[in-house]
């Protein structure tokens, strides 16, 4: 599957290919429009009847061709879209798989150390390195507890990100997302917009920067809150958040990461709406079992 997806789908050239073959049919027919025209005397009746029905059948040929590009070309992208979403969740689930030998490796080394410090009877020592080390397990097992790998490597990899740029992220998960019909790659788009938005929001404050994520369900629902501490999202814009090609990223924003959520949770027959005061921004989503 690696293998697979190492390959890219090189799609410029294919449009680059396409639109070749349209110029060479379509200069062939003005070719032979023109080349009628400029004998038009010298044919008989008959004879410039069979090539009218000769040029009209190749026009219709062409039109027909032309429809079943577009159609091919929008496919291509959409699967394209696909793979690329499909290739970086598996990234995430690769370096999630990596953390995860990395720890259990280390593993004997941390207890050889602690049992030393215990033997030195440096107790204080000791404590100090257990919280560390402990903590640094504790960011990896937030993140495992649902059965999805995708989700669950999705979660880590932005808690790191988060970590980087100062941001106190806390993952909250009591649901395993069991029977979640949403495909993983699908969901993973939605969480991931909604947490680098949230992230983006708390740029510009200086301190005490908290984002929490929460996965949970109920009896006919599976749902998701994310939280965070940034400024109040003003009234006016609200109700815009989620029409395609709005932004309040100014040049850095593309106005399509609200908007494809909104479309990936109505379409699997969810919704998602927004909450916001001068203390907290929450965006909760549902999506029925």
């Amino acid at each position: 599957m690696k293998k697979r997806l190492n390959k890219n789908l090189n799609i410029n050239k294919t449009i680059i290919t396409i639109v070749m073959l349209n110029i060479i049919q379509l200069g062939s027919i003005i070719a032979i429009v023109l080349f009628k025209y400029s004998i038009k005397k010298q044919l008989v009746k008959e004879e410039n009847f069979k090539i009218n029905i000769f040029i009209y059948l190749i026009l219709s040929i062409v039109i027909l061709n032309g429809f079943i590009i577009v159609r091919d070309f929008y496919l291509l992208n959409k699967h394209n879209y696909r793979y690329d979403m499909m290739k970086k969740s598996l990234e995430q689930v690769e370096n999630l798989n990596k953390t995860l030998r990395a720890q259990r490796h280390d593993f004997m080394n941390h207890l050889q150390v602690v049992y030393s410090l215990m033997e030195l009877e440096e107790y204080n020592e000791a404590q100090g390195y257990i919280d560390k080390v402990f903590k640094d397990i504790q960011k990896v097992n937030k993140a495992l507890k649902t059965l999805n790998p995708a989700v669950n490597a999705l979660l880590q990899a932005k808690l790191l990100y988060a970590e980087k740029r100062g941001i106190n992220m806390e993952i909250v998960v009591t649901s395993q997302l069991k029977g979640l019909k949403i495909p993983s790659w699908e969901f993973c788009r939605v969480l991931g917009n909604m947490i680098d938005n949230s992230i983006f929001a708390l740029h510009e404050k200086d301190k005490n920067r908290l984002l929490q994520v929460e996965l949970y369900e109920d009896v006919k629902m599976y749902r998701f809150r994310i939280k965070n501490n940034g400024p109040e999202i003003p009234k006016d814009i609200r109700s815009k958040l989620f029409d395609v090609g709005f932004t309040t990223k100014g040049e850095r924003g593309e106005g399509m990461g609200l908007a494809i959520v909104k479309q990936i949770i109505t379409n699997y027959g969810g919704d998602i709406y927004l909450q916001s005061d001068e203390n907290v921004t929450v965006f909760e989503g549902w999506i029925k079992k």
